[in-house]
Protein backbone atom coordinates (compact mmCIF):
# COMPACT_ATOMS: atom_id res chain seq x y z
CA UNK A 1 0.00 0.00 0.00
CA UNK A 2 0.89 3.74 -0.80
CA UNK A 3 1.16 5.87 1.89
CA UNK A 4 -0.47 9.00 0.35
CA UNK A 5 0.60 11.06 3.05
CA UNK A 6 3.88 11.15 2.72
CA UNK A 7 6.08 14.19 1.56
CA UNK A 8 6.67 13.70 -1.77
CA UNK A 9 4.71 10.60 -2.23
CA UNK A 10 1.58 12.65 -4.63
CA UNK A 11 4.53 14.40 -6.79
CA UNK A 12 6.28 10.80 -7.64
CA UNK A 13 2.82 9.07 -8.32
CA UNK A 14 1.25 11.99 -10.66
CA UNK A 15 4.98 12.48 -12.41
CA UNK A 16 4.76 8.35 -12.99
CA UNK A 17 1.35 8.99 -14.04
CA UNK A 18 2.07 11.16 -16.59
CA UNK A 19 4.66 9.51 -17.73
CA UNK A 20 2.61 6.13 -18.40
CA UNK A 21 0.69 8.99 -19.93
CA UNK A 22 3.48 10.08 -22.03
CA UNK A 23 4.45 6.61 -23.33
CA UNK A 24 0.82 5.78 -24.08
CA UNK A 25 -0.05 8.32 -26.30
CA UNK A 26 3.67 7.71 -28.14
CA UNK A 27 2.92 4.43 -28.51
CA UNK A 28 -0.54 4.54 -29.75
CA UNK A 29 0.68 7.60 -32.22
CA UNK A 30 3.66 5.30 -33.50
CA UNK A 31 1.65 2.83 -33.90
CA UNK A 32 -1.32 4.42 -35.90
CA UNK A 33 1.69 5.33 -37.92
CA UNK A 34 3.20 2.30 -38.61
CA UNK A 35 0.33 0.81 -39.29
CA UNK A 36 -0.32 3.55 -41.77
CA UNK A 37 2.66 2.69 -44.10
CA UNK A 38 1.87 -0.78 -43.85
CA UNK A 39 -1.30 -0.04 -46.07
CA UNK A 40 0.05 1.84 -48.33
CA UNK A 41 0.40 0.18 -51.44
CA UNK A 42 3.79 -1.66 -52.28
CA UNK A 43 5.27 -1.82 -55.84
CA UNK A 44 7.46 -5.14 -56.60
CA UNK A 45 9.15 -6.45 -59.40
CA UNK A 46 6.91 -9.21 -60.81
CA UNK A 47 9.74 -11.85 -59.95
CA UNK A 48 9.48 -10.31 -56.32
CA UNK A 49 6.07 -10.97 -55.41
CA UNK A 50 6.80 -15.13 -55.06
CA UNK A 51 10.03 -14.19 -53.45
CA UNK A 52 9.70 -14.95 -49.58
CA UNK A 53 12.95 -13.51 -48.91
CA UNK A 54 11.97 -9.76 -50.91
CA UNK A 55 8.68 -10.10 -50.00
CA UNK A 56 9.65 -9.84 -46.23
CA UNK A 57 12.01 -6.99 -46.14
CA UNK A 58 9.25 -4.95 -49.21
CA UNK A 59 6.46 -5.77 -47.32
CA UNK A 60 7.68 -5.87 -43.66
CA UNK A 61 6.13 -9.35 -42.93
CA UNK A 62 7.35 -12.00 -40.84
CA UNK A 63 9.00 -14.69 -42.33
CA UNK A 64 6.38 -17.01 -41.98
CA UNK A 65 3.56 -14.51 -42.90
CA UNK A 66 5.91 -13.44 -46.40
CA UNK A 67 6.27 -17.63 -47.38
CA UNK A 68 2.55 -17.83 -46.82
CA UNK A 69 1.74 -14.40 -49.10
CA UNK A 70 4.32 -15.85 -51.49
CA UNK A 71 3.01 -19.00 -51.65
CA UNK A 72 -0.68 -17.53 -52.35
CA UNK A 73 0.31 -15.40 -54.97
CA UNK A 74 2.69 -17.79 -56.71
CA UNK A 75 -0.69 -19.81 -56.76
CA UNK A 76 -2.26 -17.35 -58.51
CA UNK A 77 -0.16 -16.39 -60.67
CA UNK A 78 0.10 -20.11 -62.08
CA UNK A 79 -3.84 -20.58 -62.31
CA UNK A 80 -4.34 -17.48 -63.53
CA UNK A 81 -8.03 -17.60 -62.35
CA UNK A 82 -10.30 -14.48 -64.34
CA UNK A 83 -9.71 -11.41 -62.23
CA UNK A 84 -12.15 -9.96 -59.50
CA UNK A 85 -12.35 -6.87 -61.22
CA UNK A 86 -10.57 -5.09 -64.32
CA UNK A 87 -9.97 -1.55 -65.01
CA UNK A 88 -7.20 0.39 -67.67
CA UNK A 89 -5.30 3.33 -67.12
CA UNK A 90 -3.21 5.22 -69.60
CA UNK A 91 0.53 4.53 -68.74
CA UNK A 92 3.98 5.25 -71.44
CA UNK A 93 4.70 1.18 -69.93
CA UNK A 94 3.86 -1.23 -67.19
CA UNK A 95 6.19 -0.17 -64.83
CA UNK A 96 4.84 3.49 -64.89
CA UNK A 97 1.39 1.79 -64.65
CA UNK A 98 1.47 0.16 -61.60
CA UNK A 99 3.12 3.19 -60.13
CA UNK A 100 0.12 4.92 -61.66
CA UNK A 101 -2.13 1.99 -59.87
CA UNK A 102 -0.33 2.44 -56.47
CA UNK A 103 -0.70 5.86 -56.47
CA UNK A 104 -4.58 6.27 -57.41
CA UNK A 105 -5.07 3.50 -54.66
CA UNK A 106 -3.05 5.39 -52.13
CA UNK A 107 -5.36 8.82 -52.77
CA UNK A 108 -8.67 6.85 -53.21
CA UNK A 109 -9.42 7.57 -56.26
CA UNK A 110 -13.00 6.94 -57.04
CA UNK A 111 -11.59 6.12 -61.01
CA UNK A 112 -10.23 2.97 -59.24
CA UNK A 113 -12.75 -0.62 -58.68
CA UNK A 114 -13.76 -0.75 -54.50
CA UNK A 115 -12.29 -4.13 -54.30
CA UNK A 116 -8.56 -2.14 -55.04
CA UNK A 117 -9.23 0.41 -53.09
CA UNK A 118 -10.20 -1.75 -49.75
CA UNK A 119 -8.55 -1.28 -46.81
CA UNK A 120 -6.58 -4.38 -46.22
CA UNK A 121 -3.02 -5.02 -44.29
CA UNK A 122 -0.66 -5.02 -47.38
CA UNK A 123 -1.44 -4.05 -51.16
CA UNK A 124 0.98 -5.37 -53.51
CA UNK A 125 1.02 -3.69 -57.24
CA UNK A 126 3.53 -5.46 -60.13
CA UNK A 127 3.26 -5.27 -63.43
CA UNK A 128 3.29 -8.60 -65.62
CA UNK A 129 5.46 -7.73 -68.77
CA UNK A 130 4.94 -11.53 -70.80
CA UNK A 131 0.81 -10.79 -69.88
CA UNK A 132 0.97 -7.17 -70.58
CA UNK A 133 -0.95 -6.52 -67.44
CA UNK A 134 -0.26 -4.94 -63.85
CA UNK A 135 -1.95 -6.90 -60.96
CA UNK A 136 -2.75 -5.84 -57.29
CA UNK A 137 -3.34 -8.40 -54.56
CA UNK A 138 -4.87 -7.67 -51.13
CA UNK A 139 -3.17 -9.19 -48.46
CA UNK A 140 -5.27 -9.61 -45.10
CA UNK A 141 -2.65 -11.27 -42.46
CA UNK A 142 -3.44 -13.28 -39.65
CA UNK A 143 -2.98 -11.40 -35.92
CA UNK A 144 -0.54 -13.46 -34.05
CA UNK A 145 -1.04 -11.60 -30.82
CA UNK A 146 -4.30 -11.31 -29.38
CA UNK A 147 -5.50 -9.36 -26.20
CA UNK A 148 -8.52 -10.93 -24.83
CA UNK A 149 -10.97 -10.51 -21.86
CA UNK A 150 -14.04 -13.15 -21.13
CA UNK A 151 -15.83 -14.32 -18.46
CA UNK A 152 -16.29 -17.35 -16.60
CA UNK A 153 -19.03 -19.14 -13.97
CA UNK A 154 -18.37 -22.15 -12.09
CA UNK A 155 -20.97 -22.99 -9.54
CA UNK A 156 -22.51 -19.87 -8.00
CA UNK A 157 -19.31 -18.46 -8.59
CA UNK A 158 -18.75 -15.66 -11.55
CA UNK A 159 -15.12 -14.44 -12.52
CA UNK A 160 -14.31 -11.76 -15.28
CA UNK A 161 -10.90 -12.35 -17.22
CA UNK A 162 -8.08 -11.01 -19.27
CA UNK A 163 -6.00 -12.79 -21.48
CA UNK A 164 -2.90 -12.95 -24.35
CA UNK A 165 -2.77 -15.13 -27.27
CA UNK A 166 1.12 -15.78 -29.22
CA UNK A 167 -0.11 -18.25 -32.36
CA UNK A 168 -1.62 -21.05 -31.12
CA UNK A 169 -1.08 -20.26 -27.08
CA UNK A 170 -3.21 -18.75 -25.21
CA UNK A 171 -3.31 -17.96 -21.51
CA UNK A 172 -6.22 -16.48 -19.13
CA UNK A 173 -6.42 -14.85 -15.92
CA UNK A 174 -10.04 -14.98 -13.99
CA UNK A 175 -10.65 -13.12 -11.07
CA UNK A 176 -13.78 -11.95 -8.81
CA UNK A 177 -12.38 -9.17 -6.71
CA UNK A 178 -10.19 -7.25 -9.13
CA UNK A 179 -7.36 -7.80 -7.37
CA UNK A 180 -5.72 -11.24 -6.85
CA UNK A 181 -5.83 -13.67 -9.54
CA UNK A 182 -8.21 -16.48 -8.38
CA UNK A 183 -8.00 -18.95 -11.41
CA UNK A 184 -6.13 -19.40 -14.82
CA UNK A 185 -5.92 -21.38 -17.85
CA UNK A 186 -3.54 -21.82 -20.96
CA UNK A 187 -4.41 -23.58 -23.87
CA UNK A 188 -3.04 -24.33 -27.18
CA UNK A 189 -4.67 -24.48 -30.44
CA UNK A 190 -4.60 -27.72 -32.15
CA UNK A 191 -6.41 -27.39 -35.50
CA UNK A 192 -7.28 -24.40 -37.26
CA UNK A 193 -9.22 -23.51 -40.40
Amino acid sequence: MIDMQAPGTRKKVLAVTVLGGICLIAGVIYGCHKEQKATQPTVMPYQDTTDPVKAADKLKLSDDSARAVTKEIYRIQQTQPTPQVTYYVQAPDLTAGAETVARDIQEDKPSVPATAREKTDRTVVTADHDRQKVDVYKVNLRKPHKVKVGAMTTGNKNYIGAGYQAGRWEGMVYTRSGRKVEAAAVTYTIAEW
